[in-house]
Parts: structure tokens; sequence; C-alpha cells
């Protein structure tokens, strides 16, 4: 299963991929025995160049180096405690506060062996089994640690949290690759500003500002802004230069009540699945389509080897073995309604700034075209040519819809819905039925 060029181009530039980290030994998890996990498929990564994420092995497209293997699964872990791994939802051990779901790195090693690392399973030089290890790695936790809203920056490092804990008042938290914070060295480097409202002159096509100058904190972990904005909801952007000689950065905010801390609880309830804080997780959506009659139940991993089969294609790096279930309806009609129920959704969440939560309907959606893709031979051959294009330009803007939620930048997420309501206007044009 190989991508073609222009299309991983595509990805590269635009689609950022999940970034695999170098094993050190304190970044690693405590070592387990675990004879239960089911083996997770095998992707393949660039040596020097972890941003490359690849479904087969070969060279790297930049550097031409051979990829390494890696395997990538979510484990669910405190989110200071980061000893604790466990494969559920639940409350911390230690602090008793929501676990929260990361990816890691899956291997195997041996007790004082730091030179065993296997991606699967066997026996060590003394006939002892190997245990499982488990490696934190870039971008592998998204999740906010503030109560307020977790971007990526576009250089694919930096991460950031923007955070409102009460009217008048912006708060920045700044992280590193890990979303781990900032080292006070590279925190200082940074500067920014929170913007409150902004017009383009339509004569000089000039942006005319209101805007706040953030300041860093004390500690270094954060940068805050006394604004403007004193009523809910309230949408603000942040703009920011992560050292002065470096592009400048934009980060589109949208507040419908005031973010808080995530707060310890005190008592411990087993088996929570409670987001708490105002934090979120990638859980499974929901199966089935409301109203509409199933015979398949699509299930649609954001990652690695075997994800989209259906359509290698339109593989790439996302959001490593979190799965989202879907629904595929009897027939083409019923698909492309439901494709039109994820298009409303996506909509509605642009319009409330609920970014983070667009990748859902998206990739529903992007797994509903490919059924329709299925079909197609079905159709008369002017309409199949017509309902191909629409789902191919669908499944590629669905990607970016993705790729953009994370970034948080609200222009470019408009964009890729263009192209996205685009297609699929054309899909309900050739089936009105479906409208």
């Amino acid at each position: 299963m190989k991508w073609n060029v222009s299309l991983r181009e595509l990805l590269a530039i635009v689609v950022l991929p999940l970034v695999l980290g170098t094993s050190t030994a304190n970044a690693q998890r405590a070592a387990k025995p675990r004879a239960d996990i089911e083996l997770p498929p095998m992707s393949y990564t660039c040596p020097m160049h972890p941003d490359v994420l690849e479904a087969d092995p070969g060279p790297c497209p930049i550097c031409k180096m051979n990829l390494v293997a890696v395997r990538l699964v979510s484990i669910w872990t405190c989110p200071v405690h980061s000893v604790i791994t466990e494969q559920k939802a639940g409350k911390c051990p230690i602090d008793h506060r929501d676990l929260i779901q990361v990816t890691v790195a899956l291997s195997w090693t041996c007790t004082g062996r730091s030179d065993v690392n296997q991606l699967t399973p066997g026996k060590c030089p003394d006939g002892t089994d190997t245990l499982v290890k488990y490696t934190p790695r870039p971008h592998g936790n998204h999740n906010p640690q503030h109560g307020g809203q977790f971007f990526m920056a576009p250089d694919n490092w930096h991460h950031l949290e923007g955070a409102l804990p009460r009217a008048g008042f912006m708060r920045v938290y700044l992280y590193d690759d890990f979303s781990k914070p900032l080292p006070l060295d590279q925190a200082r480097r940074v500067q920014g500003r929170i913007v409150t409202n902004e017009t383009i002159d339509p004569q000089t096509r000039m942006p005319t500002e209101v805007a706040f100058p953030l300041s860093l904190t004390r500690d270094g972990r954060a940068m805050e802004a006394r604004v403007d904005a004193r009523t809910l909801p309230a949408r603000l952007t942040a703009k920011l230069k992560f050292k002065s000689d470096g592009p400048e950065y934009r980060f589109d905010f949208a507040f419908d009540s005031f973010s808080k801390d995530p707060v310890t609880a005190v008592a411990t309830t087993a088996g929570s699945t409670s987001k708490g804080g105002g934090t979120t997780t990638r859980t499974p959506a929901t199966k089935g389509t409301p109203g509409a009659p199933s015979t398949a139940i699509a299930t649609i991993t954001t990652a690695g080897s075997d994800a989209n089969t259906s359509n290698p294609d339109f593989n790439a790096a996302g959001n490593p073995n979190n799965q989202i279930e879907v629904a595929i309806p009897d027939t083409v009609e019923e698909m492309v309604r439901a494709v039109s129920t994820r298009n409303e959704r996506i909509r509605d969440l642009i319009e409330r700034g609920s970014f983070a939560e667009i990748y859902v309907p998206a990739f529903e959606a992007k797994e509903l075209a490919l059924a329709i893709d299925a079909h197609s031979a079905q159709l008369e051959p002017k309409t199949q040519a017509t309902a191909q294009l629409a789902v191919k330009q669908l499944v590629r803007s669905a990607w970016l819809l993705d790729s953009f939620g994370d970034l948080g930048n609200r222009a470019q997420i408009v964009e890729a819905y263009q192209t996205f309501g685009a297609a699929v206007s054309i899909l309900q044009e050739l089936f009105p039925t479906a409208k």
C-alpha cells in the first residue's frame, strides 16, 4: 500500500502527522507484564524526521533513510503522574483526577536491559517473559490541562492552551511537543498578543486590530493579557511568535463559558468516564445513524498501517488507535443523507468555534463517502465519474478539517469546509432524494 507522491506532499505540508519521538530512559513508562494486549498495526517512521509516518516500509521521503517500524497504541494515564498506565477510562489512583487518553509507542523489554526493545512479545535471555513498555511520544497528548482549548502550532512542535478563567483576563499556557511546560529560556522568547476585534480595510487590505499584549507569568509557564472581552460567548484570537525571527501564528478561541482548572477529586469513582475540568478526550463516536437502517459498521482507525484500507490513497497519520464507528446505510441515497447530517454538524461546530470536535463528523462523513465510492460502479458512467470526483474532494477536505481543527486557525478551517461543503452539494445533486 503506497501513497501517491502528490498526496504525500499535500499531507506533509498541510495534514500534520503525529510525530514519533526517540526513546529515552527517563521518558519510558514503567514496564509491566501484559499477556492480553492485542498487537496494534505496524507503522513506519523516519529516524531523522519523526514527522514522517507511513503505512509501509521504504525510504524516508525527505532524507531517503530507511524507515523504522513502530507500534502506536492509546492508553489512559494520570494528567500529572504519567507512571500510571490503564487500558480504560477512570480515576487516577494517586490524586483521583480523571485519567486522560494519550498515544504512546508500544514495545517489549527485559528487566535491567535497556538494549532490549522488541516490537513483539517474547523471551528474555534469562528465559523470563518480556515486559510491556510504553514510551511517550511527541503529539501523543493533546488534552487541555487547565480547562481551556488546546491547539498545536503549525511548526509541528509547540503547543498551547488558551483559557479564559474570568471576564477580561486571558491566559495562554505554553507547551513543548510532549505537552510539557515550555522550558523557561524558550518561553522568554515568545512574543504575542490577544486580538478581540479585527477588521480588514477594503481598499488597502490591511488589518486593523484591537489587541492586548501578552506578558509572561513569573513561573514562565503561561502568558497573560487583560482584555476588553467581558461577556460570553467570547471570541478571542492569540497571535504568537515563538522566537523573534520566526513566523507569527494565529490561534482562534471560542469560549461559551469561563475556563476552570481541573479539581482533584476527594472520592474515587471506579470506571468513571466523566470529562471533568472542561477537558475532552477522543473517544469512539456513537454507533449508528439516527433514523437510518444499517447493514454494516465501518470502524475508522485514523492511524498507521491499515487505516481506511478501502481507499489506500487517503491513508495518513492522524490520531492513533482512536476509533470512530459509523453505521453504513443500505443504499447510496441513505449514505448521502448521512453525509449531509455530518455536514450540518460540522457547520454548527465551526459557527460555535468548537474546532477540536470537528474531526468526528468529518471522519464519519469521509467513511460514508468511501462507501458511496464503493457503490459507484452501479451508477451511469457520467454520474459515476462525478460522484468519484466529489468523494475524492470530500475525503481530502475531511483530512484538512481534522488537521486545521488541531491548529485552531478559523480561516483555514472555513476554507477547508468550503471545499467539503461543495463536495456534499455535488452528492446531493446527484441523489436528490437524499436531501
